[in-house]
């Protein structure tokens, strides 16, 4: 990875300190010295200016995210590049990421939905524009109470967002993204589209309400476990109402035609099994309507690196 920018300028950004790194780029905490702005900065890797392919992403997912004015997605003030490095600026969110909250065990279940509700609205907005994000998972949801009264939620990364087609490749034919969270078309390179989507979202309800993601286990049990296994029972890992597992397995349909055909569906089914179960919170995810998601700024999307084998997948 590139070295550590802290201190340095990239044109009118001070890189005052790193927010996380991945394979393909880091994000730092930064001013922009003009406005007198906090944001987060998105840097691509210095190894990775000179691939073609990686440029062409990093120059879409800017174009993608600058083109979405919605208040569940992430707003972006400016992207370019700057003595051969390329970056993408955008606002530094006040929170924690869903991954992290998850960490600490099972949300409560009107908790979750609720956060996934704001996911929900996000994604639906984009396939009504005949977008699929392609990487929805917890580390790419953040959430915070510093705006609103309550939680509010942005959903991040548009780095592997398509218009339609197929899931995003390499050149070299390795799958880009999250196996963790990703539907059996998006694995095999097949065709995509919103339902593609509707599932990863169920994915990331059943690891709010359960503690961990559907499947587990290597790189390889896990795609195994998208493309062949039966959804886990939540009720048996949890103390999450059984009417909720019928909503997870319909979202986390084999078939693409045989999900929900909107995150707003899925959404508002899981709304419906939870009251239908009479009981409007379990134990273990705080208060049913808020919780606090922690006070530490949070970057904006994660990098993606092709899919291996061997080692354990995190979300």
């Amino acid at each position: 990875m590139s070295e550590d920018l802290t201190g340095r300028r990239l044109g009118h950004y001070r890189i005052d300190g790193v927010l996380g790194k991945g394979g393909m780029s880091v994000m730092y905490r930064a001013t922009d010295v003009r406005l007198g702005r906090k944001v987060a900065l998105k840097v691509i890797g210095e190894h990775l200016t000179g691939d073609a392919e990686f440029r062409e992403r990093f120059v879409d997912e800017a174009r993608n995210t600058s083109a979405i004015d919605h208040s569940n997605v992430v707003p972006l003030y400016d992207f370019g590049e700057v003595d051969g490095l390329l970056y993408i600026a955008m606002r530094l969110v006040d929170g924690a990421d869903l991954a992290t909250l998850v960490k600490s065990g099972p949300l409560n279940p009107r908790r979750a939905i609720d956060l996934l509700d704001q996911v929900g609205a996000a994604l639906d907005m984009l396939h009504g524009r005949g977008l699929v994000h392609l990487d929805v998972k917890p580390a790419n949801v953040l959430v915070t109470t510093k705006e609103s009264s309550s939680e509010h939620v942005y959903l991040a990364d548009f780095g592997l967002t398509r218009r339609g087609a197929t899931g995003h490749r390499t050149r070299t034919g390795d799958f880009l993204g999250s196996p963790t969270y990703a539907a059996p078309e998006h694995l095999r390179g097949e065709p995509v589209d919103a339902r593609t989507d509707v599932y990863s979202l169920a994915c990331v309800l059943f690891a709010c309400l359960s503690g961990r993601p559907p499947f587990t286990g290597s790189v390889q049990d896990v795609i195994a476990g998208h493309l062949n296994k039966e959804v886990p029972a939540l009720s048996s890992v949890g103390s999450t109402p059984p009417a909720l597992d019928d909503v997870i397995r319909k979202g986390m349909a084999k078939d693409p035609k045989a999900r929900y055909a909107s995150c707003r569906e899925l959404i508002t089914a899981a709304r419906s099994a939870l009251a239908s179960a009479g009981r409007p919170g379990a134990p273990g995810g705080g208060p049913p309507g808020g919780g606090s998601p922690g006070n530490q700024p949070v970057g904006v999307g994660s990098s993606h690196g092709p899919a291996s084998g061997g080692g354990s997948p995190t979300g």
